[in-house]
C-alpha cells in the first residue's frame, strides 16, 4: 500500500549553509544528522508556538528535505526564506521531489533519496517525481475511494501512535510540549541542548520550571450522523468537564472520530475547579 501523499510537499534547503541555518532555525538538533538520516522538527514563532511540525531528512553534505504538510508549506518557506540573510542557500518548495506513503515496508531497490521510517506502520520516502515505480502497487493520488480510504487509515495509524502534526488550522496555537513533541516518538522533535532558535526562550523556560498546565492526550469524539464533525483548531467539551482543543483527527466509523486533544492536566483542571 503506497501513496504519492495529496497532503505534503516537499521544502528543499541546499547550500554551504544549509546546515548551520536550519540549526539556528528548528527545534531539534541537526547538526547530528547524517546523509540518509532524519529527525523531527518544528518550527517556532518568537513566542514559542509552533507553526509547522515535519520530518526533516539529510540528502547531501549540504542539503535536506522536509515533508510538510501543504496547509503550511508555502508559509513555512516564505518565512524561513525572509530570516535567510546573507546565509548561502536556496530554500525552495520543490517541484521535482515528492513524498510517497507507504503502509507496508518500502522495496528499496526502488533507490529513493531518503527512507523516513516513522513507526507505527507508516513510511515516508522522498524521490524525484520522474522515479520509477515498477512492481510498487501504487495508488494514483486524487480523490478515488482508495485513496481516500488509504488516508483515512494513514491519519488514524499516526493518531494512535501519538505523532501529532500542525497544519493551517493549529499553526501558533500550541508551544512544542503542549502536542507532546519533546517526546514524540522516535527520538523526539525538541532538543534542549542545541543552541538557539526562534522560541527557544520559551520553549526552554516551559520544559525547565514545567509551567506547560496543557498535554495531548487520545480521545474518541462521537460524531453526529451525516456531519464531518469537528475540525482541527476546534473546540471540545469532554465527559470530565475539561474543554480541549482539537490537533488532529481522522474518522474512526461513521460515528467516531479518534483525535489528539490539547487539554488542561487533570490535577491542573482540579486546581481550576477548587479556585472557582
Amino acid at each position: 500500500m503506497h501513496l504519492p501523499s495529496p497532503d505534503h510537499s516537499i521544502v528543499t534547503f541546499a547550500g554551504r549553509d544549509a546546515l548551520t541555518f536550519l540549526q539556528s532555525q528548528l527545534t531539534n538538533d541537526v547538526a547530528e544528522l547524517t546523509v540518509g538520516g532524519w529527525r523531527w522538527q518544528g518550527y517556532c514563532s518568537a513566542k514559542g508556538r509552533l507553526q509547522a511540525t515535519f520530518a526533516l531528512a539529510r540528502t547531501g553534505e549540504d542539503s535536506f528535505a522536509a515533508v510538510v504538510h501543504n496547509s503550511v508549506a508555502a508559509a513555512l518557506t516564505k518565512r524561513l526564506t525572509m530570516f535567510r540573510f546573507r546565509a548561502i542557500l536556496t530554500i525552495e518548495l520543490s517541484a521535482s521531489l515528492i513524498a510517497t506513503l507507504h503502509l507496508v515496508q518500502p522495496d528499496i531497490a526502488q533507490n529513493p533519496l531518503v527512507l523516513i521510517e516513522l513507526g507505527h506502520g507508516r513510511w515516508v520516502t522522498i524521490a524525484t517525481a520522474s522515479a520509477p515505480t515498477v512492481d510498487l502497487p501504487t495508488l494514483a493520488s486524487g480523490t478515488t475511494d482508495a485513496s481516500r480510504a488509504f488516508m483515512q487509515r494513514w491519519n488514524l495509524l499516526g493518531i494512535k501512535g501519538m505523532q501529532p502534526e500542525i497544519t493551517a488550522g493549529t499553526a501558533e496555537m500550541f508551544v512544542p510540549q503542549m502536542i507532546n513533541w519533546d517526546h514524540v516518538q522516535p527520538s523526539g522533535g525538541v532538543s534542549f541542548s542545541k543552541g538557539c532558535y526562534p522560541g527557544q526562550e520559551v520553549v526552554a523556560r516551559a520544559h525547565y520550571r514545567g509551567a506547560v498546565k496543557r498535554q495531548l492526550e487520545l480521545h474518541s469524539l462521537p460524531r453526529l450522523a451525516g456531519t464531518s464533525g469537528l475540525d482541527v483548531g476546534a473546540e471540545t467539551t469532554l465527559p470530565d468537564g475539561r474543554v480541549a482543543t482539537i490537533c488532529n483527527l481522522a474518522e474512526q466509523s461513521p460515528n467516531v472520530d479518534l483525535a489528539l486533544l490539547v487539554v488542561a492536566r487533570p490535577d491542573e483542571a482540579a486546581q481550576q475547579q477548587v479556585s472557582i
